[in-house]
């Protein structure tokens, strides 16, 4: 029964902006959709809801260990339930804990993995969490990094560092994987969008994407959580707004060259990888025109 397709991705890396566009293709929209309505396009492997109809008691007693030992039936659940035109969600990485692979392969269908420049999501993750820049290259460089707990709306999720998180997906061999960037998203979204549709096996349309595409812009996302709100953002976020920058290489004018030495220093090799350039830490060649 493997009828998944996750979207995948490190937080803060384009998998709401993913879900957003898929829902306004799906839906076939003339005017922005609602953002709490995203969700419906997805099913998400860490909701505690899963779990507390697969364990028949509530989810505030259970713990790491039997919501582990659940994912298998959560996913199977999932697997069964999922729609045609719906994927799964999940920032966990493909690591197996306590015996258990986070990711079930036998329900596994393919995958979609959304990376983003690590350097770049150091300060939308900080701003998330209402950490400093260098707290989140700690983070980020943590292999014991997780997200969620036990006893809360999503549950406890196994995140790694930002080279393990990735590396774990995009060197999958056990399923068909598409490896999106950020950066080519915001560069060519029709195109990218596209072969996402594609990889999916959705029934395909060009103005249809063309018009999903522009109903799922970073302005119009933008433009809408200021008007509706957004139920997605972080409690901590220092800014209080989940669509905040949405650019490529903000960086350059936010991190220092220790920083960026820290950051790459962990994760050149699999931004090489994953066809991201190597930048120099000399502050000089860091400046832009006009700085």
């Amino acid at each position: 029964m493997k009828n998944i397709a996750w979207l995948a991705s490190y937080p803060k890396s384009g998998n709401t902006w993913t879900r957003s566009f898929l829902r306004a293709y799906q839906y076939d929209a003339f005017e922005p959709i609602r953002l709490n309505q995203i969700g419906r396009i997805s099913k998400s492997d860490s909701r505690l809801t899963h779990f507390q109809a697969v364990a028949g008691k509530p989810g505030g007693i259970l713990t790491d260990e039997e919501i582990n030992a659940l994912r298998p039936k959560v996913q199977e659940d999932i697997s069964r339930e999922i729609g045609v035109h719906q994927v799964a969600k999940t920032h966990n990485a493909r690591f197996t804990i306590d015996g258990i692979p986070l990711i079930q392969d036998q329900f596994t269908r393919k995958a979609v993995y959304l990376v983003r420049n690590p350097l770049d999501v150091v300060d939308s993750l900080a701003d998330h969490n209402s950490l400093s820049i260098d707290q989140t290259i700690d983070t980020m460089n943590n292999p014991e990094h997780i997200i969620g707990a036990a006893q809360e709306v999503f549950v406890t999720q196994y995140i790694g560092t930002w080279s393990e998180h990735v590396r774990s997906w995009t060197e999958a061999t056990e399923f068909p994987v598409l490896v999106l960037k950020y950066e080519d998203l915001l560069a060519d979204p029709v195109g990218k969008f596209g072969e996402l549709l594609a990889f999916l096996g959705w029934y395909f349309d060009q103005e249809r994407l063309q018009r999903a595409v522009q109903l799922s812009s970073f302005d119009v996302l933008q433009q809408s959580e200021q008007q509706q709100g957004f139920e997605e953002v972080s409690h901590r976020s220092r800014s209080g707004r989940f669509f905040r920058r949405g650019q490529a290489d903000a960086w350059k004018q936010i991190l220092t060259p220790p920083q960026i030495t820290r950051i790459l220093s962990h994760h050149a090799e699999t931004m090489q990888a994953v066809g991201y350039e190597i930048p120099s830490t000399d502050p000089l060649a860091l400046q832009q025109p006009g700085d």
